[in-house]
């Protein structure tokens, strides 16, 4: 009976044992995990840009427009060249994109550096007066967020995805590759645009693919490539919706309206002034709410070049607009292109104003007109 006794005993002592240690062994695992999620998330928010001048910007209604700079950045931990960029409007509402692509090399004034190249400005001031700077060329347009990409941790990332499928027919295998990719020779404006955005898109889509978790561990792997003072909430959420709707319904872009002028070292974009009244009014989708496939177009060539009317009635089309005429104008002179409006209002003529680069804008109201716009190309 006493044997009985201390066999039960001792039995009783080892389950409170084995109790207290797996009791102690959970309590270890998940201070484990929550010493990993503490600094996992630490490692998310450094990302998240919490500076004076950033947590100073405008914040926009809930649920309303943003206004996002979106820029790549070459050299970042030297002095920093910004490489491209574009001033975005984000329509949280409608899923949609209106953006304003701005070539580097676009000359602007800056407040104690006077005048000097859009790419260089990052150099000078960093990201508050790139930012600054950019919204006083839009007549202090509102920048409310703005998302920095480093293009020299490109090559790294694609490393770490083991190379990326950025046509049918093209797969870069590894970070070289894609250097020559993007900086090769006579590329316009749009095309070196063009060529970060396929690059990028493969890269992030992990970001949206798979659990809640897993999403949160693609994009911390992704963490290094940017700077921004949108939180990586944010972010996920804006993926999120985009994740399903391709980019050329999602998004519209437009280049900055302007000529290229030489300089002694080397060209540079001139702004056209005269259209960023109107191209900021299309960003904020401020302009008329007339669609586009009911907005009536004549165009004419007064240029004295071949083919010049055909070209930009084509670009027309191709923007959605209804070109009904096609011909010469009543001279071969025009050293500037007009674009006019045949109706009191002048919203539509606006519309097709933002696609001609230097145009002059002008109403004249003529009751036997069959369209809404007159083009005349000039030289």
């Amino acid at each position: 009976m006493q044997d009985c006794y201390r066999y039960t005993v001792k039995t009783k002592r080892r389950k409170v044992k084995t109790g207290r240690l797996l009791f102690l062994l959970a309590l270890c695992a998940f201070l484990a995990a929550l010493l990993f999620s503490v600094r996992f998330i630490t490692l998310l928010n450094s990302l998240h840009d919490t500076s004076a001048w950033a947590s100073a910007l405008p914040s926009p209604p809930q649920g309303e427009r943003k206004q996002v700079l979106v820029y790549t950045v070459s050299n970042r931990q030297a002095d920093g060249l910004a490489t491209e960029l574009a001033l975005l409007s984000y329509f949280p509402k409608e899923t949609r994109i209106r953006a304003i692509q701005l070539p580097s090399d676009t000359m602007i004034t800056v407040d104690g550096h006077g005048s000097m190249r859009l790419g260089h400005v990052y150099a000078a001031g960093g990201r508050e007066l790139l930012v600054q700077s950019v919204s006083r060329l839009f007549n202090n347009l509102p920048v409310h967020y703005y998302l920095e990409i480093d293009e020299d941790f490109l090559p790294a990332a694609v490393d770490r995805a083991g190379g990326i499928q950025i046509s049918a027919d093209v797969f870069l295998a590894d970070g070289s590759e894609l250097l020559e990719f993007l900086h090769r020779e006579r590329l316009t404006v749009s095309e070196n645009l063009e060529r970060r955005r396929i690059v990028l898109a493969p890269l992030a889509a992990p970001i949206v693919q798979g659990s809640l978790w897993q999403r949160i561990i693609n994009f911390r792997e992704m963490s290094p490539l940017l700077m921004t003072n949108l939180s990586w909430r944010q972010l996920l959420s804006a993926a999120e919706a985009f994740k399903n709707m391709p980019y050329s319904e999602a998004a519209k872009v437009l280049l900055l309206p302007g000529t290229e002028q030489l300089q002694v070292d080397g060209n540079y974009w001139l702004p056209d002034s005269e259209q960023l009244p109107s191209l900021t009014s299309w960003l904020t989708d401020e302009v008329s709410t007339i669609p586009r496939d009911r907005i009536t177009v004549e165009v004419l060539n007064g240029s004295g070049v071949r083919g010049a009317a055909a070209g930009v009635a084509e670009k027309l089309r191709r923007a959605g607009f209804q070109v009904q005429r096609v011909d010469n104008a009543d001279r071969q002179d025009y050293e500037v292109s007009q674009v006019i409006s045949r109706t009191a209002n002048l919203d539509a003529a606006k519309e097709v104003a933002i696609l001609i680069p230097g145009a002059k804008l002008l109403k004249r109201e003529a009751a036997e007109a069959t369209v809404m716009v007159t083009v005349i190309v000039g030289k």
